[in-house]
């Protein structure tokens, strides 16, 4: 596990895995389909996809949004019979999933039943990268792929939905971690650091609140929603008005007024300039 924490994220192998069930139930539901793109880096070594036959009955949801159907799944192997082949692409890599917590506990359920212990995998949510680094205005796989050009196909079968994932993921990586320096341990500790109410969160407001106060600009390192392939970008900005989570204020770059929000920073540091806040801002 410390050997690939210590690996860098864009070069490490990683097992990109997305599944199908019969519903939602990590408890009661079960695995009809199981896809994994395994790579090394962004070299792809080998697909390897299978239906499985549950036994419980596929809900009436489910089939309608992944278009498996019962007759689909009756020649197809039960999952003590793959078992040991999804054990064997998984191995040794990191796991990347699109709400890896969900995949992951329906993994483990059907591996136990089996026999088979999963462990504590090393795992990256493409999930939470999205909403840590992006801030995206809806975060679910189809909605990420639309907004970084990630073409998806036959959306919620699982081999369509773990290629779109394995795209996703580098993608952001392209944009996040142009050098390819991000290890994945460091990769995993900054999307805890970017949470909600985190210690480096509350760090940033405590920044920005002060040069308001002060009235003093900041210098502040973003990510753009509507276009997330241009990566990072930094900006002098005035503040005009603080509600978090959003700051509105000065572009000095731009030179007219921008609205930013504070959980699509990755930076905030105190600026030098001093601010003068329009008069018909100060009355807002």
């Amino acid at each position: 596990m410390d050997d690939l924490l210590a690996m860098p994220a864009r070069s490490v192998s990683i097992a990109v895995m997305d599944l199908e069930m019969t519903g939602l139930r990590a408890d009661s539901d079960r695995v009809v389909e199981i896809a994994v793109v395994r790579a090394d880096g962004s070299e792809v070594v080998i697909e390897y996809q299978t239906l499985v036959k549950p036994p419980v009955e596929m809900s009436a949801g489910a089939v309608r949004v992944s278009g498996i159907t019962p007759e689909m799944l009756q020649d197809a192997p039960r999952f003590p019979e793959v078992v040991h082949a999804v054990q064997g692409v998984l191995d040794k890599a990191v796991l990347v999933a699109h709400n890896a917590p969900h995949d992951i506990a329906f993994l483990r359920r059907e591996m136990s039943g089996c026999g088979v212990d999963l462990g504590l995998p090393v795992a990256l949510d493409t999930l939470e990268m999205s909403r840590r680094f992006f801030a995206f205005p809806r975060n679910s796989l189809s909605e990420v792929c639309d907004r970084l050009g990630i073409e998806l196909q036959t959306h919620h079968r699982a081999l369509s939905d773990a290629r779109a994932t394995f795209a996703a993921y580098h993608t952001m990586l392209d944009i996040l971690d142009p050098d390819g320096r991000l290890t994945v341990g460091e990769l995993d500790d900054l999307m805890a650091a970017l949470a909600p109410n985190s210690n480096l969160r509350r760090r940033q407001e405590r920044v920005l609140k002060e040069a308001f106060r002060a009235r003093k600009s900041v210098w502040i390192e973003y990510i753009n929603a509507t276009d997330p392939r241009a990566g990072l970008s930094r900006r002098e900005v005035a503040i005009w008005k603080l509600k978090m989570p959003r700051i509105q204020g000065f572009c000095y770059l731009r030179g007219d007024e921008r609205v930013f929000r504070l959980d699509r920073m990755r930076e905030v540091t105190p600026g030098d300039r001093d601010v003068e806040i329009p008069a018909f801002k100060a009355r807002i």
